[in-house]
């Protein structure tokens, strides 16, 4: 019996079977890693956050510290200057070497060179108070004869302030009086309340006062 020509004869487009078992990641995997990698790439964003918080953070309060810093020099310098030196207000009414209130005070002190060379008395009237929100420095243009200017901001946010003197007995007061004799306070006292923050305690030393001249006693 003749056979069939394509009898026992495998097909010519069936290639070799593998001899393994080949398959890639699952559906489920898949998710899996994807939400791995979202939830490590979250946590690295939140780190990055904290940490730019942080550094402004920590900026802001070195500039604070800073603006403190410079308040305090400012205003330690100017008092430890402070001269026995009456002036004449614009109207030409006498104005006395220290003039001291709750809020404020004004008064005379030495080391006021010219930032412009050019020749000026080597003394000063300054003034500190608060404007507004703001404790501010304000200088007299002339020592006599002239108004106190509107003065440079020293710090901002500025609630409340307290200011006192302390006189040569030992006693703090929230005015002060040169008269008589021009007499200056030993020490003062200035507290800043800010907003959202602790009391700002100033304690500044002003320069001392000269012993008065000795009495010459006459010969017997």
């Amino acid at each position: 019996m003749r056979r069939s020509l394509w009898a026992h004869e495998a097909p010519a487009f069936a290639g070799p079977r593998s001899s393994g078992d080949e398959r890639g990641f699952t559906l489920v995997e898949m998710l899996i890693s994807l939400s791995l990698f979202a939830a490590i790439a979250a946590m690295g964003v939140g780190l990055l956050r904290s940490s730019v918080d942080t550094q402004d953070a920590v900026q802001g309060r070195l500039k604070a510290m800073g603006g403190v810093n410079r308040l305090r020099a400012v205003m330690a310098n100017d008092l430890a200057q402070a001269v026995q030196r009456s002036t004449r207000g614009s109207a030409g009414e006498s104005v006395p070497a220290f003039i001291g209130s709750e809020s404020g005070f004004a008064f005379v002190h030495g080391g006021a060179g010219a930032l412009d060379g050019g020749p000026r008395p080597a003394v000063e009237r300054v003034g500190y108070a608060r404007v507004g929100n703001e404790w501010r420095r304000a200088v007299q243009p002339m020592l006599d004869g002239t108004a106190m200017g509107e003065g440079d901001r020293l710090i901002g946010e500025v609630s409340a302030v307290v200011v006192r003197y302390r006189d040569e007995k030992g006693a703090w007061g929230s005015i002060w009086t040169s008269e008589p004799g021009d007499r200056l306070p030993h020490a003062v006292e200035v507290r800043l309340t800010r907003e959202g923050r602790a009391p700002l305690v100033l304690l500044f030393l002003t320069a001392p006062t000269p012993l008065p001249a000795p009495v010459p006693v006459p010969a017997p």
